[in-house]
């Protein structure tokens, strides 16, 4: 029971191989990522190398009282990279869903695999595990050149702590492509084209990327003025939270659009991981994950929704894909 879907699995992997389209984004998301990763490392050398510098200068002057070392966090170099997993990731994630069903519909062998004895929940799991196995991939690659790349270039070796804000950083993004490639899957089974379902993919993610997080950055208070809002008004927390419960529905109603967003839910948790957001220096990487638990299921829950949804709809087209 088990050969066809592990077949149908290695099959996706085979296939994805020769696609031109996929390869090509695929290319430009680790190019992008070996870019980033470098410039960021690059800076963090280059910050180490001054502060050494200012330490040897001052002692050649004879100063016992030395400046402390800076907060250089080497997690930043990877910055950059929750940018391009955002739009080249997702990308990524809708070729390989909507090619995964579109091109069997296309060729016409759906009909002739499911009358060789392949039951369709088995074909459509096996396409999902042989597209999860090559996102897998593509996570393990980046997160490879990036612990190889901090060392060598940045010439700082990542604490045990560190390291694992960048593994759970990393498993972030793979739970975030796997949402576009559900999503994308997903779309493709209720579609008869599948161009139309691509084009429609494309929208969605636009949509979820792009529009849901401007309106909701948009509509933010603090975002008004260069700077923040309340710093220059000169507000404390306090007052920040007084002036916000005024304004309860109205924040209630922003924050719901943006609630809406799988990227900015992936862009929360990244960031607060990586310690770019500030307030999160000080929990451990498994405190940070259970402070933005309600990010890490914005993830989780919607996949889950959709690969239900994706599911249904594949077994009751019977009239377009023959039942077995």
């Amino acid at each position: 029971m088990m050969k066809p879907f592990v077949e149908i699995a290695k099959k996706e992997i085979r296939d994805a191989l020769h696609n031109k389209l996929f390869l090509f984004i695929l290319l430009m998301l680790l190019v992008l990522t070996v870019v980033s990763i470098v410039l960021g490392a690059y800076q963090v050398r280059i910050s180490l190398d001054t502060y050494n510098n200012s330490i040897d200068f001052l002692k050649s002057l004879g100063k016992t009282e030395l400046p402390p070392m800076p907060n250089l966090n080497p997690l930043a170099a990877s910055k950059g990279f929750v940018n391009y997993i955002g739009m080249v990731g997702a990308l990524l994630a809708i070729v390989l869903g909507n090619t995964a069903i579109a091109k069997e519909q296309k060729s016409g062998t759906l009909r002739l695999i499911l009358s060789r004895g392949v039951f369709r929940d088995m074909y459509l799991t096996g396409k999902l595990a042989g597209n999860l196995v090559i996102l897998a991939g593509i996570t393990l690659l980046t997160g490879l050149l990036t612990f190889v790349s901090l060392p060598i270039i940045g010439g700082i070796t990542l604490t045990g702590d560190e390291s694992l804000r960048l593994g759970l950083f990393f498993l972030m993004s793979f739970l975030y492509m796997t949402f576009f490639l559900i999503l994308s899957m997903g779309i493709a089974t209720i579609s008869a084209k599948g161009s139309r379902a691509l084009l429609l993919t494309v929208i969605v993610w636009l949509v979820f990327s792009f529009v849901f997080p401007q309106i909701g950055d948009t509509m933010d208070m603090d975002n008004q003025l260069p700077g923040g809002f309340f710093a220059q008004m000169g507000m404390t927390r306090a007052q920040e939270q007084q002036v916000l419960q005024k304004f309860k529905f109205y924040e209630t109603l922003r924050n719901g659009i943006e609630e809406l967003s799988p990227t900015k839910h992936y862009e929360r948790i990244s960031f607060a991981l990586l310690n770019v957001k500030p307030g999160f220096e000080n929990n451990t990487p498994w405190e940070v994950v259970k402070l933005k638990w309600v990010n890490l299921v914005g993830l989780v829950i919607p996949s889950g929704v959709l690969w239900l949804l994706a599911y249904i709809g594949f077994l009751r087209r019977e009239n377009i894909y023959q039942a077995v």
